[in-house]
């Protein structure tokens, strides 16, 4: 079963990056607080992703063997889990 953190989103471009980054402030997400958490880097690809060690989302050079999905298939996948009050993860 697909849920937000078994999946990874392509990331194409900064502006992207932080379209994902807003997006796990607004749904309240624990994100990597780094400050290359959300950076983009146009010699790698990138992709956005639930680092299941750390319990956070970040932008990573080499994801997880999930299930790609586009940035609004994430998105929608984010609203039904919010409905569904999928548990959040906490960070330790």
């Amino acid at each position: 079963m697909k849920t937000i953190y078994n999946v990874y989103v392509p990331i194409e471009s900064q502006e992207q990056a932080n379209r994902m980054k807003e997006l796990c402030l607004e749904y309240e997400l624990p994100i990597w607080d780094d400050k290359i958490a959300f950076e983009f880097n146009y010699n790698r690809k990138k992709y956005f992703e639930f680092d299941k060690t750390d319990k956070d989302f970040f932008i990573t050079s080499f994801p997880e063997n999930y299930t790609q999905l586009t940035e609004q298939e994430f998105i929608e996948l984010l609203k039904v889990s919010q409905k569904l009050s999928e548990p959040k993860i906490e960070k330790l």
